[in-house]
């Protein structure tokens, strides 16, 4: 026989976080993408954990899909994205063919 509690599961909230990384030019040897580290470790200073993350390359680099999760609501509704885009003084612009933005499609 198991166990009953009274407390309800504990809700987990999600959010995606999407990089992309520019292709470099050709090395010898491996890099560490210094930047990219910056930004998961502010990520999780927010209070939020990596649940996943997939990458997908095209000819011009690659892009970093994270699927967050957080127990806190708090932390959930601030803006996680404009935060992030803020605190790391990150771009919404590309110079990659590959890549469009929803308010390119009306161009």
């Amino acid at each position: 026989m198991g166990i009953k509690t009274t407390r309800p599961a504990k809700r987990i909230y999600q959010s995606t976080f999407t990089y992309f990384i520019p292709s470099p030019p050709n090395r010898k040897n491996g890099y560490r993408e210094i930047e990219f580290d910056k930004i998961t470790r502010g990520i999780m200073e927010m209070g939020f954990e990596l649940e996943t993350i997939q990458s997908q390359s095209c000819d011009t680099g690659i892009f970093i899909i994270c699927v967050l999760s957080t127990k806190s609501k708090k932390i959930f509704e601030t803006d996680v994205s404009q935060e992030i885009h803020e605190r790391f003084r990150l771009s919404h612009t590309h110079s990659s063919p590959d890549i469009i933005l929803d308010e390119e499609e009306d161009v």
